[in-house]
C-alpha cells in the first residue's frame, strides 16, 4: 500500500518529473549514457522516487537509443530492478530485453524472460529470439517458438521474421522457409524478404537466393543494400558473372551502388569471378569510403586469382593507409605467400600478425602455414609444424599435409596423416582420394584398387568434379563424359575438332597428370573429355 501512495503522491504533472522526461526526449537525436545518469539524479534530488514507471520507461527508451560500442545493460537492469516486486510494465520490460538482446550479453534477456516479470506482448519476442540467433540457441528458440504459438503471437510478422532469421543462422533454412511461407504475401516487407535471401545465403543456396530475389521484383518491393548484398554474394557463389552485372547496373538505378556494403560485394563477385580488373576499379571507385573489409576483399581476391605479388603489395598500402588489418585478411596475405613459393615472407607476416596487430592465430592461419611449407617442398617441416602447433590440429589441416604428401610422393608422412584423417573425420570422400592419389603417383596400383573397394564398402561416395559456365542467362554444369546436355552431340563434336587442331600446332597432352593405372591413349582421352573442356566447347 505505502508504493501505490508513493505513485499516487507524484503524479506525472510532477514539475521536476515533466522536466526530466521533457529532456529525455530531447537528447533522444543524440543519447548519451551520461546524460541519462545525470537526468536520472536531477529527478531523484527533487523527490521523484525511483520506482515511479514514467520516469523507469523514458530513461529506459533513452538507454535503447544508444549505439555500440556503449552499451547500457547493467544501468537499465539497475532501472528496472527499481520496479519490483511491484513488478514492471511490458513497454519497460520490452525495452530492456532489446537493450539485453544487443548487448555483448545476450543471455541477460533469456534470463529475465524466464522470471515472468510482466506478461508477454507483441514486442516481447522478437528481442529474445535475436538474442537466441546470437548465441546459435537452437532449443531455447524452438521453445519461445512453440510459447509463442501458445500465446497467440507466432503469426505476428515481425515474430516470423524473427524466426526465419534464427533458423537460418542455426543452419535450418528448409525450416526458416516454411516460417516464410506462412507469412501472407501482403504482410511480408521487406526485412522479411531480406531474412529469407540471407538465409540461403548463409546455407549456400545460392539458387534459392536468386530465386527469392525474382519474387521480391514481382510484388513491386524496392530493394536496400541488404538484398544486394545477399544476391551478389549468389552470383560470386555459382560464378555468375553477367548476371552479377545486370545486378549492379539495378544497384546503380535504385541508387545503392554508393553503398559502401554494396560496393565490397561487388569486389567480392568479380574477383570471384576471376574478373580482377573489375574487382581493381570497384575498389578505386570507393575513394575515401573505402572500409578494412573492402581492402581485404581485393587482397584476397588478387591472392586467390594468382596475383599474389600484387596482394602484398597492396596489404603494403593498407599498411601505409594506417589501417588495422583483420583476420580475413592476413589469411588472404599468408595464401599470397603460399601460392608464390615465398616462405620466409610468409613466416614474417605471420610473425608480424601477431606483433605488431595483436592477431592471434586462428587454425586458418596455422593452415595456411602448413600450406607454405607443404607447396614449397618441405613437408617434413610441415608435418613438424604441425606436431608443435599450439592449437589441436583440426582435419583440415591434416588433409592439407596429406595433399603435400601427394604432390611430393612423401609415402610414409602420407600415412601418418591418413591415420589421423580416419580419427578426426571418418568417410571424407576427398581423403580417399588424395590417398589414392599418393598410391598412383608411386606407382602402388594394388593399393589404389584396395583403397577403392574399401570406399565402396564403406560406401563413401565421391561427388564428381564439375565446371561451369554461363551463357544465355543461364549457368551449365558438366562432369567429365557428361552426355546430359541437349546438344551434348555439337559439344562432342567441337571437342574432338579443338583435340585435333592442338595436336596438329604441336600439343601433346600431359598424361602424368591422370592418376589412373590405364594405357596412353586413355589417358589422352580422358583429358579430352575433362569437364573443363566442356565448358570451352560450349561457348561460342
Amino acid at each position: 500500500m505505502l508504493r501505490c501512495t508513493v505513485r499516487e503522491a507524484i503524479p506525472t504533472t510532477h514539475p521536476a518529473l515533466r522536466h526530466c522526461v521533457a529532456l529525455l526526449r530531447l537528447h533522444l537525436a543524440r543519447p548519451s549514457l551520461a546524460v541519462a545518469k545525470q537526468l536520472h539524479a536531477r529527478a531523484l534530488r527533487t523527490g521523484v522516487p525511483p520506482s515511479h514507471p514514467l520516469l523507469a520507461k523514458h530513461l529506459l527508451f533513452h538507454l535503447a537509443a544508444l549505439r555500440a560500442p556503449v552499451s547500457p545493460l547493467r544501468y537499465a537492469v539497475a532501472v528496472l530492478s527499481r520496479l519490483l516486486p511491484e513488478g514492471p510494465d511490458p513497454f519497460s520490460l520490452n525495452t530492456v530485453l532489446r537493450i539485453a538482446a544487443s548487448s555483448p550479453r545476450p543471455r541477460v534477456a533469456l534470463a529475465l524472460h524466464r522470471r515472468r516479470l510482466a506478461p508477454p506482448d507483441t514486442h516481447t519476442y522478437p528481442p529474445l529470439l535475436q538474442a537466441c540467433t546470437r548465441l546459435l540457441a537452437l532449443c531455447q528458440g524452438e521453445c519461445l517458438h512453440a510459447e509463442a504459438t501458445k500465446n497467440g503471437l507466432a503469426a505476428l510478422v515481425f515474430v516470423q521474421n524473427s524466426l526465419v532469421h534464427l533458423y537460418g543462422a542455426c543452419g535450418l533454412f528448409e525450416r526458416a522457409h516454411k516460417v516464410f511461407d506462412e507469412i501472407p504475401v501482403l504482410e511480408r516487407n521487406l526485412v522479411s524478404w531480406n531474412s529469407m535471401l540471407n538465409c540461403f545465403a548463409a546455407n549456400g543456396r545460392p539458387n534459392e537466393v536468386l530465386t527469392v530475389f525474382r519474387e521480391i521484383l514481382g510484388v513491386d518491393f524496392v530493394p536496400d543494400g541488404f538484398t544486394i548484398v545477399s544476391v551478389l554474394t549468389a552470383c560470386a557463389d555459382i560464378g555468375a558473372l553477367a548476371l552479377g552485372r545486370r545486378v549492379h547496373v539495378y544497384a546503380h538505378k535504385v541508387g545503392l551502388v554508393d553503398n559502401s556494403h554494396v560496393t565490397n560485394a561487388l569486389i567480392d563477385l568479380y574477383a570471384k569471378c576471376g574478373s580482377v580488373d573489375d574487382a581493381r576499379r570497384m575498389f578505386e571507385e570507393m575513394g575515401l569510403t573505402r572500409t578494412v573489409v573492402s581492402w581485404t576483399s581485393l587482397i584476397v581476391g588478387l591472392a586467390v586469382n594468382g596475383f599474389g605479388m600484387e596482394a602484398l603489395e597492396l596489404f603494403s598500402v593498407m599498411e601505409r593507409e594506417k589501417l588495422v588489418p583483420t583476420e580475413i585478411a592476413m589469411v588472404g596475405v599468408l595464401y599470397a605467400c603460399s601460392h608464390c613459393g615465398l616462405v620466409d615472407d610468409g613466416f614474417r607476416y605471420f610473425n608480424r600478425m601477431k606483433e605488431d596487430y595483436g592477431i592471434a592465430p586462428r587454425i586458418e592461419h596455422l593452415g595456411c602455414m602448413v600450406d607454405l611449407l607443404g607447396r614449397a617442398g618441405k613437408v617434413e617441416q610441415a608435418y613438424d609444424y604441425i606436431i608443435t602447433m599450439p592449437l589441436e590440429p583440426n582435419a583440415v589441416v591434416w588433409r592439407t599435409l596429406l595433399g603435400a604428401c601427394a604432390m611430393h610422393k612423401k609415402l610414409d608422412l602420407g600415412k601418418v596423416a591418413w591415420a589421423q584423417l580416419v580419427e578426426l573425420d571418418p568417410g571424407h570422400s576427398g581423403d580417399y582420394v588424395l590417398l589414392s592419389n599418393l598410391y598412383a603417383a608411386v606407382g602402388m596400383w594394388a593399393d589404389v584398387h584396395l583403397l577403392r573397394k574399401t570406399m565402396v564398402k564403406n560406401r563413401v561416395r565421391k561427388n564428381p568434379g564439375h565446371s561451369l559456365v554461363e551463357l544465355r542467362n543461364s549457368v551449365y554444369e558438366f562432369v567429365m563424359g557428361d552426355r546430359s546436355h541437349p546438344e551434348s552431340e555439337q559439344i562432342y563434336q567441337m571437342l574432338s575438332d579443338i583435340t585435333e587442331r592442338l595436336r596438329r600446332e604441336g600439343y601433346m597432352p600431359h598424361t602424368s597428370n591422370v592418376l589412373a593405372d590405364i594405357e596412353e591413349e586413355e589417358k589422352e582421352s580422358a583429358l579430352n573429355y575433362h569437364s573443363e573442356r566442356y565448358t570451352a566447347a560450349e561457348q561460342p
